[in-house]
């Protein structure tokens, strides 16, 4: 009795090839991508501390102006 094997799709050895390439890209681009991240992020939170938050303000000076389409909250004093 001789076995007929079809030629057609792939094998166990195959997939497990194809499997162990792709985990070793994923190894490969994490090790790149996760400390990029990491900078941008610090980056960013850096940017924002620096760039957006308030001034400190000057105890000594008059309050500020209040925007004029805006109407104070009680307990605000602005000029």
């Amino acid at each position: 009795m001789t076995r007929v094997r079809s030629e057609r799709g792939q094998t166990a050895n195959e997939y497990l090839m194809i499997a162990g390439l792709m985990t070793a890209m994923l190894i490969v681009l994490t090790s790149i991508i996760v400390p990029t991240m990491k900078t941008v992020g610090v980056k960013v939170v850096e940017h924002m501390v620096l760039h957006l938050s308030s001034p400190p303000r000057d105890e000594e000076a008059p309050p500020a102006p209040c925007p004029e389409f805006v109407e104070p909250e009680p307990g605000v004093e602005c000029q």
